[in-house]
Formats: C-alpha cells, structure tokens, sequence
C-alpha cells in the first residue's frame, strides 16, 4: 500500500518538472534573440558594404593620378587625368598683397645729381691735383671717419681757422699748418724739376693767411731744416716775406728722410700738414705708419701732394695710406 502511494506521487511530480524546465527554456530562446538580434543585423549590414577599386597611375610630373570608377568610359578617364596634371603643373597665381602694404612708384636720383667729392674748381698754377682716398689695411680707417676726423680737428683747432688748397687739392681747414717740403736730388732739376712750382704755388697760399694765424715751412732731405727757427711763426706780412729766400738757397741733393721729417713736423702740433714730395725712396712702412698716425692723432690731418712723370702708377702708395689714415687728401701731380 505505501509502495503505490510514492509511485502514484512520482507519476504526478514528472509533468511538473518537464513543465518548468519547458518554461524556462522557452524564456532564455526569448531572451538571447532580444539580446542578440539587433547586433546580428548591424553586423549583417556592417559586411554588406560595397566595395570599390582604386585606379591609379603615374602622371607626367610624376605624381599618383587617382580616377573615379564611376567614369566607365576610358577616354574620360584620361581626360580627368590630363586636367588633374594641367593643375598640378601650372603655378598657383600669387596672392595681391593688400592695398596697405603697395609701396607707390618714386623716382632714384640720377648720377648727374649726386654730388662728387674731390678738387674744387678754383684757378691754379699749371700743376693741379688729382685727388684719391684709399683705405689703409690693417688701420680700419674710412673715408667717412677721416671726414669725421678732420670736422673734429677743425672744430678743436686752436685759435681762429681758415681754408687752404695746394695745387688745388681739397681745401684743408685749420688755423695752424706746416708746409713740408722735400728737397731731395729726385725733385731738383735732376729729376723733376719741380721745386720752382711748389715755392711759387706756396708764395700764393700763405697769401691767404692772416696774422691771426700760425705757419711753419720745413724742407728736408735728409735733415729737416726750418724758417727761422722751430715753431710755429705768426702769419704777418714780415714772416711770410722770409719764405722765397728761405727756399731759393735751399739745394736739393742727398737722400730722402721722410720719416724723420713728419715727426720733425709733428712735433709742432700743427692742424695741418701739407707734405709735397714725390715720393721718393725708402718709401715708409705700415709700420712706420703706424707710429707716424699715432702721433698725429687726434689733432693733425696730413695732407699728400705726390709728383710724379706720366700716370699714377699705384693709387695706394704709402703717401695715399699716410693721407687716409691721418684724415688728410691725397694727391697726384703728373708734371707733364
């Protein structure tokens, strides 16, 4: 009897259990195709795009060419590519600046009107000057500072000043000069013959200087020798009346000093140095140059008339060096 009632028990619980496990299959296949469903579509679609081919090639400036694969006809193609290269070639026209940055037309000056440095125009005895200014290597001497320079002497010169050109070289501007002469055998009438002018062209200069103020005539060969006695002398009537016999007994002869002669004119401290000479040997040395401007500076410019046959033969001689380191001109004077 109790075996009949638990198998009759089982008989009923199996249906029970079959139903709930159904049940619960049925609801987790419901589930997974909610939770599922919209992805699979997306990925369906996500593989389903179309897939197109790229044609390329190279054009005449070498770069890739890129064609539509909707142009099925190959003459358009070529024709697509031939306009991608024309653009490619031709230059991209330049952007106009705005009207603000457009600079309106002006007109350079022209030559005739710049003005030109060097002689003046002036009447002079037959021998005249043509004037140059080199640089001195090693120096860092311009034209442009020396003319600086010499503004700055002027201004600083003692006493009043005034304007002096020999054989018209480029006024020099002072109130003291030293006329420095070289008397060497090279100048007389065994060389150049040159001293009758330059004691006639400094008979007229000295005409142009009034008592107020200073002068010094020097000639040297190898001595320097002095008008009346070593310093600067008062410009009167009296003491330039001394000069043309003072010159005219003076001999050239001997051997050229031209060092010992600017410092004997240094020593002076004159504004101004006019050295007439034709440069004769022993020509100086930068060295000697050197010291020479260092001693001059900053109070006395040296101004180089040079003699000499026939063309300059070297515009940077040591008188043209000597010249534009000290602030002064120099000059060539070509006796033919």
């Amino acid at each position: 009897m109790h075996d009949e009632f638990q198998l009759e028990t089982r008989r009923k619980l199996v249906p029970a259990w079959l139903l709930s496990v159904s049940v619960h299959l049925v609801l987790l296949i419901g589930i997974s195709f909610l939770a599922v469903g919209p992805g699979a579509s997306s990925l369906t679609e996500e593989f389903a795009r179309p897939v197109g081919i790229v044609l390329a090639r190279k054009s005449a400036n070498f770069e890739p060419v890129y064609f539509d694969e909707t142009a099925d006809d190959p003459d358009e193609r070529d024709s697509q590519a031939d306009l991608m290269a024309d653009d490619r070639s031709q230059p991209s026209p330049p952007a106009s600046p705005p009207e603000s940055l457009v600079l309106s037309e002006f007109a350079l000056p022209k030559t005739s009107d710049l003005p030109l440095g060097g002689i003046s125009s002036i009447d002079t005895p037959r021998l005249t000057v043509n004037n140059s200014r080199p640089k001195l290597p090693g120096m860092d001497e311009s034209a442009i500072i020396a003319e600086e320079q010499a503004k700055m002497r002027a201004a600083n010169a003692r006493g009043p000043t005034t304007k002096l050109s020999v054989f018209g070289s480029k006024e020099a501007v002072g109130g003291s000069f030293v006329f420095l002469i070289d008397r060497s055998q090279s100048m007389g009438g065994g060389g150049l013959g040159v001293l009758k002018d330059a004691e006639d062209e400094l008979v007229r200069v000295l005409h142009g200087l009034e008592a107020k103020h200073r002068f010094q005539v020097v000639v040297y060969h190898d001595k320097s020798v002095y008008l009346e006695r070593r310093e600067l002398l008062p410009a009167t009537d009296a003491n330039k009346a001394l000069v043309p016999g003072f010159l005219s007994t003076k001999a050239a002869f001997g051997a050229t000093g031209h060092e010992s002669a600017l410092m004997s004119a240094l020593s002076l401290e004159p504004d101004i140095i006019f050295l007439l000479t034709d440069g004769g040997e022993p020509a100086l040395k930068d060295q000697q140059i050197r010291a020479i401007v260092r001693l001059a500076s900053p109070r006395t410019a040296i101004h180089c008339v040079q003699f000499g046959s026939g063309p300059l033969q070297d515009s940077n001689n040591f008188l043209a060096r000597l010249a534009a380191a000290t602030g002064g001109e120099y000059g060539y004077v070509d006796v033919n």
